[in-house]
């Protein structure tokens, strides 16, 4: 069923441009993806990219990053249904994982399953003693690089003393 178009203009063919037809909603959404099988319908692929708002130029470099069984990381400019991605992608033979910092971390309970004090935990792990002060008593919100540093911390504290070691 060859229709003679090139790939390109087979996808230029059957995916409005940026700017017409609907408006993108949703927020902008962290993944990796990996293949799970052959990619056997690139086309489609790419056009189910495109709709969640990656250019034709990013999209191709993505299908041939998965063909070479490569994960990739990519942010979407525009998630309104997670699930509906997921399972989209896995249709097509991929598999999505949504990265995204922890909503809450208890500072306080991997402070003292550590069993350190406030002044030594800060100490340890290269952090200001005023930050996890505020931390624990609710005045601040570690934002979301701190909130995945402490889950770090809170997994696998030996890994973050090599990597803070002098």
């Amino acid at each position: 069923m060859s229709t003679g178009l090139s790939f390109r203009a087979r996808l230029e063919q059957q995916v409005p441009a940026p700017g017409t037809g609907q408006p993108l909603s949703g927020s902008p959404a962290h993944a990796m993806l990996m293949r799970t099988g052959p990619l056997a319908q690139p086309v489609t692929l790419a056009q189910r990219l495109a709709e969640l708002g990656l250019g034709l130029r990013q999209a191709h470099s993505l299908l041939n990053r998965l063909a070479a069984d490569e994960p990739v990381a990519i942010t979407f400019p525009a998630v309104p249904d997670p699930a509906a991605v997921v399972s989209d992608l896995a249709a097509l033979g991929l598999r999505v994982e949504w990265r995204c910092a922890p909503a809450h971390v208890d500072v306080k309970a991997i402070r003292e399953r550590l069993d350190l004090t406030q002044a030594a935990f800060a100490a340890r792990f290269g952090l200001e003693l005023d930050s996890v002060r505020n931390w624990e008593q609710g005045r601040y919100t570690p934002d979301p690089v701190a909130r995945i540093l402490l889950k770090i911390i809170e997994q696998s504290p030996e890994t973050v003393d090599r990597v803070v070691a002098a």
